[in-house]
């Protein structure tokens, strides 16, 4: 398996990729069909998020069970020929497990429901007394408190009322989840991607449903019945770990994950819905963490993924005058950085959000939204609709300029974006100005330089919010040789001068521009055009 500072893992969102049946929905053998794409891009790994049967009331979210592939995406044995044939293109399969809950139509939860003692003690029962002493709100809206009449008792569901939560005290309960790991690595499996992992301790007495007491002993114990030792790639969602957490989740040890995913820099805040993408807020993130981490722990690097709206419409300028040149301003500021990047589905060709219509929604999450915040009026729901929710990210991917962009011969299961025909991969594949061969370029560069997966970091320019440059540091133990990458970016739209660029750079090529002619013409000036990023790498004896 390639090394975590020369891995870039692609993030495939199965029901959207690509449909080899003509149902409308994405399936195993459209992945299949498209890993020629994937290895000319120079990924390492595919994360399908889960294809396991589902009712799909979370879009798989809510795990009927663990072992099954849902027949909408295919059979085991199509899921076992992708692996076989990722494996042959040097790509590995990192699955997504959803550990904190099932779906209620799975047969634990439905055996608990039938009165068996066993099953019942996997999820969180409560009676109406602790109920009405431990009020939780789920976070889909609503309360996280269902009554099962039949029970005369209560569940718990920290998101839909589908999904109840499992309660991992019980031994049993982490057995189970073990056994479910190990299953897949039997099948070649190579990473996995953990769910809301840090909501699997609460914590009663504060009334937190994350990071509680025994989290870390949870991780450190499935690690050793599963993965552990295995050289296989493991990432936890954690919205509220803080540096030291990551520093737990990540340390060198490896005894717990090999990296996690942090959302602090995204600058999503307490309500995601009014949140707005800060530059600043982004470069004071980066320039804690990488520090940070460095020689502790290890990130993960993203903008994007199924749960997110596009980059290049929340963090850049998706204006069609500027949308590819920002598109790749936030690749490279992104994929310079120290960690591991994980590129979304369509985000290497610069797809964007769309503008919905709300019959058109199919996310739980935004439909509740719009039922319970009706009084904001049509224009400011709507907007933030198209900013923020989850399906901007879950339109079918962009192919080609044909019906359904070559995603599907039928009518796809949520609308295709109207753009497809100016933003497609057919158009990009062959255009080696495009934003997938900047990505292209970025995969590369990280197997190739050791400053990118070990240098250190500094932040050049952290209280001006137009700019963003950094400078990257590694000496090469064995020659002596010292790297340093200088990364420059003018994050707006007029033209800007850069303090930090000296006369050493006059006439030097940039080792990657999102401006095609940067290496043309006169060479590179100090005057930026309008989102112009460039990074230059300079040796030294």
């Amino acid at each position: 398996m390639t090394k975590l500072n020369e891995c870039t893992i692609y993030q495939i969102y199965p029901m959207s990729f690509q449909d080899s049946t003509g149902t409308g929905m994405g399936d195993l053998n459209g992945i299949r069909q498209r890993l020629d794409y994937l290895s000319t891009l120079g990924v390492n790994m595919l994360w399908l998020t889960p294809i396991y049967r589902s009712p799909k009331r979370d879009n798989g979210y809510d795990v009927a069970d663990y072992r099954t592939i849902d027949p909408d995406f295919g059979s085991l044995s199509e899921m076992e020929a992708l692996i076989a044939e990722a494996s042959e293109r040097g790509i590995g399969i990192m699955m997504d497990i959803v550990a904190n809950h099932t779906s209620t139509e799975h047969e634990w939860f439905q055996r608990a429901l039938a009165g068996d003692s066993h099953y019942q003690a996997f999820y969180v029962f409560r009676d109406q007394a602790f109920v009405d002493a431990h009020p939780v709100g789920s976070v889909f809206g609503g309360n996280a408190w269902e009554y099962v009449p039949e029970l005369d008792r209560y569940y718990l569901h920290n998101f839909d009322p589908s999904q109840a939560d499992l309660d991992w005290e019980n031994p049993a309960v982490r057995s189970a989840m073990a056994d479910v790991l190990n299953f897949w690595i039997g099948k070649g499996i190579q990473g996995f991607r953990f769910d809301v992992i840090d909501m699997v301790s609460k914590d009663w007495q504060a009334m937190r449903m994350s990071n509680g007491p025994r989290l870390h002993d949870y991780i450190r114990e499935l690690n050793r019945a599963s993965f552990g030792g295995q050289e296989i790639v493991t990432v936890g969602e954690t919205w509220g770990a803080d540096l030291d957490h990551m520093r737990h989740y990540s340390n060198p040890v490896g005894d717990e994950f090999s990296m996690v995913f942090n959302f602090e820099h995204l600058g999503l805040g307490c309500d995601k819905w009014q949140a707005r993408f800060g530059p600043q807020t982004f470069k004071q993130v980066v320039s804690r963490l990488q520090p940070g981490l460095h020689g502790q722990g290890w990130n993960s690097l993203f903008l994007g993924n199924h749960d997110l709206p596009r980059v290049v419409s929340y963090a850049g300028n998706d204006d069609p005058q500027w949308r590819d040149v920002s598109a790749k301003q936030w690749a490279i500021l992104l994929h310079m950085l120290q960690g591991t990047p994980f590129i979304y589905q369509g985000e290497e060709l610069g797809m964007t959000n769309r503008h919905w219509q709300r019959d058109e929604l199919r996310d739980v999450e935004a439909i509740n939204y719009c039922d319970s915040h009706a009084e904001l009026g049509g224009a400011e729901l709507s907007d933030r609709i198209d900013r923020i929710a989850r399906d901007n990210a879950r339109t079918p991917m962009q192919w080609d300029a044909s019906e359904y962009a070559g995603f599907s011969d039928a009518p796809p299961w949520i609308p295709v974006n109207e753009n497809y025909r100016q933003i497609n991969a057919e158009l990009q594949v062959s255009d080696p100005s495009s934003v997938f061969h900047c990505y292209r370029q970025l995969i590369a560069l990280r197997k190739q330089l050791a400053v990118i997966g070990h240098g250190d970091f500094s932040l050049l320019d952290a209280g001006d919010p137009e700019r963003c440059c950094y400078v990257r540091v590694y000496r090469d133990p064995e020659t002596g040789v010292q790297q340093r990458l200088l990364v420059l970016a003018n994050l707006s739209e007029c033209h800007q001068e850069m303090p930090h660029f000296s006369s050493a750079l006059e006439g030097k090529a940039p080792l990657i521009s999102n401006y095609q002619d940067a290496q043309g013409g006169g060479g590179p000036s100090s005057l930026f055009r309008p989102y112009e990023t460039a990074a230059w790498l300079l040796q030294d004896p």
